[in-house]
């Protein structure tokens, strides 16, 4: 039985490699670390995990985050500052949309994959040092995909960073199971 409610999108969770494999990493792990990793410290799994998937998309570093509301909330406030604006779909995901209000940077929500309004919202915001624009790659809840190589092209266009949540993306689309980019075939 497939439950669409839920992340298990593949249907893994009750595989029985998968939970084999979480078995005897529990027996050599135990059963975590009893907290995240900024707080617990960095052990070889992470860095193994990590090398794996820098492997796999075959780019430069990879970081793990425990939550997918922790790389948002530290990109976006490691990078932006109040002179800054990021213009986000309207139907981000909660990781994004939380992630945003945690930075200074100005929040401008772009209609849903509405690239003409995206494009407006650019063009009124070019006295803005970074320009961010924030999307999923497949959207959550609609199971849509945002229009990847158009939002290159105005990214491109008007100078802007993207900021790409792949969470719903990875392992799902793509012929290898990259995702957007691979899907797109605008892998950089």
């Amino acid at each position: 039985m497939l439950n669409f409610s839920t992340s298990n999108y593949l249907g893994l969770a009750n595989h029985p490699r998968i939970n084999k494999k979480a078995k005897d990493t529990i027996d050599d792990y135990g059963f975590g670390m009893a907290s995240v990793r900024r707080v617990c410290g960095t052990i070889n799994i992470h860095k193994e995990l990590e090398a794996q998937i820098t492997k796999f998309y075959k780019g430069g570093d990879t970081v793990m985050f425990a939550c997918d509301f922790d790389p948002c909330g530290s990109i976006f406030e490691s990078l932006l500052k109040n002179v800054d604006c990021i213009l986000s779909d309207e139907l981000n995901h909660a990781s994004i949309v939380n992630g945003m209000r945690l930075c200074k940077a100005n929040k401008v929500e772009y209609k849903h994959v509405d690239m003409h309004d995206l494009e407006e919202k650019l063009k009124a915001s070019m006295d803005k040092r970074i320009r961010m624009i924030a999307t999923e790659g497949v959207f959550s809840m609609e199971g849509d995909l945002a229009p990847l190589p158009e939002i290159i092209a105005l990214a491109n266009k008007y100078d802007a960073l993207i900021l790409l949540d792949e969470s719903c993306a990875t392992g799902v689309i793509g012929k290898t199971g990259k995702g957007t980019p691979e899907h797109f075939n605008v892998e950089g």
